[in-house]
């Protein structure tokens, strides 16, 4: 194989790659070069990926690296075209105006090239990516691969209504979904699929990628995912996590509901909350025209600030929550008001965003908690 390529390309290609190398040490990048483009392929147990790229192709052929030292050479090389050649057992890396840097990397023979899968399906959906972007980036963040709950590490795509896709995710003691309002095959995501963090994390990725749309398909046996874009594929092995039924948590009763200005309150929280201790339990005092937080370390400190609330006059209500979990769900949202909903202490707190992208829409649940 010899190719001549431009080094913002294989930075490029190195970057989406990452996110299929879960051994770092161990892991390898593919290399192929046919007609006058450059494949590049990447997998572990969980996900492949793969991108194509035009170049010169002076000779086609197949070649596997160690994916970690070829990313680290291709961070480092200077601006301009870079020749891949692959002589015996290496790969000869050049780079440079006058082609003065020069590094030789060891070949890895015991892999074969991997053609990208065809899923076996007749149901793609084709999505705004920016909307996608913004559904994942909503929900993401309470995703947790160590959740003790198996559900809790993992989030649930699926339609709720025809013509709406939503993204779930909850650990049991939060919970946090957004959807997109628009067209899409009647039979696609019938049941729903769990996607972990990594898969999240890499779709939101590529939806990054600058195209505006992204293509969706699952294959006929649920078992995969394929996200797609001009020159990147993205496969997913989905996750087998059975979703418990999450609308039980979900408000059932209007509740009384206060407008804020999330930047400001983000503040007053993180500053009242270097008194907690690990609970992080963060205490939401309501009287009329005001909402006075509190924190506290038993013994030791406390803290407590109030904001005047311009909407409320409804009596004294007091109750407590996780305050990290708060201020998660505030770094997350990009709306400046946000509208806190709440009942009584045992009643979740809900907050919604009061401004959002067309289409779009999320919701925030906090499970309140009981301080000793």
């Amino acid at each position: 194989m010899r190719v001549k390529i431009e080094k913002s390309q294989l930075s490029t290609a190195t970057s989406r790659a990452q996110g299929a190398i879960s051994e770092r040490n161990l892991a390898h990048i593919g290399f192929r070069a046919e007609g006058n483009q450059l494949h590049v392929a990447t997998s572990d147990r969980i996900l492949a990926i793969y991108s194509s790229m035009d170049c010169e192709v002076i000779n086609e052929g197949t070649v596997f690296v160690p994916a970690k030292l070829f990313s680290d050479v291709v961070r480092e090389l200077p601006d301009g075209s870079v020749e891949l050649r692959a002589e015996d057992s290496q790969l000869i890396v050049i780079a440079g105006e006058k082609r003065e840097f020069t590094m030789k990397l060891p070949r890895v023979d015991d892999r074969s090239w991997q053609a990208a899968p065809l899923l076996e399906t007749t149901f793609e959906a084709v999505l705004p990516s920016d909307k996608l972007a913004y559904v994942i980036e909503q929900v993401q963040f309470c995703v947790v691969p160590d959740s003790p709950r198996n559900y809790g590490s993992v989030g649930f795509l699926h339609r709720p209504k025809e013509h709406s896709l939503r993204l779930v995710g909850t650990d049991g003691y939060r919970l946090s979904y957004a959807e997109v309002e628009l067209e899409m095959p009647s039979e696609f995501l019938k049941n729903g699929v769990c996607l972990s963090k990594r898969a999240l994390q890499e779709l939101h990725r590529m939806c990054n990628e600058g195209f505006s749309e992204i293509s969706l398909t699952v294959s006929a046996d649920q078992s995969t995912m394929e996200a797609r874009v001009p020159g990147y594929q993205l496969f997913v092995r989905l996750s087998a996590v059975r979703y418990p039924n999450y609308y039980g948590v979900l408000p059932k009763q209007n509740l009384s509901a206060v407008k804020v200005q999330r930047p400001y309150l983000q503040n007053v929280a993180k500053r009242v909350l270097l008194a907690s201790d690990k609970t992080r339990a963060l205490q939401l005092c309501f009287s009329d025209y005001s909402l006075t937080l509190r924190s506290r370390t038993l013994g030791s400190s406390e803290g407590q600030e109030s904001i005047s609330l311009t909407d409320y006059c409804q009596g004294d209500r007091e109750l407590a929550i996780n305050g990290k979990f708060l201020t998660d769900v505030f770094s997350t949202m990009s709306s400046e008001e946000v509208t806190i909903n709440f009942g009584s202490d045992e009643d979740p707190v809900v907050l919604v965003p009061h401004s959002e992208p067309t289409s779009c829409h999320s919701m925030h649940v906090l499970v309140p908690i009981k301080e000793s």
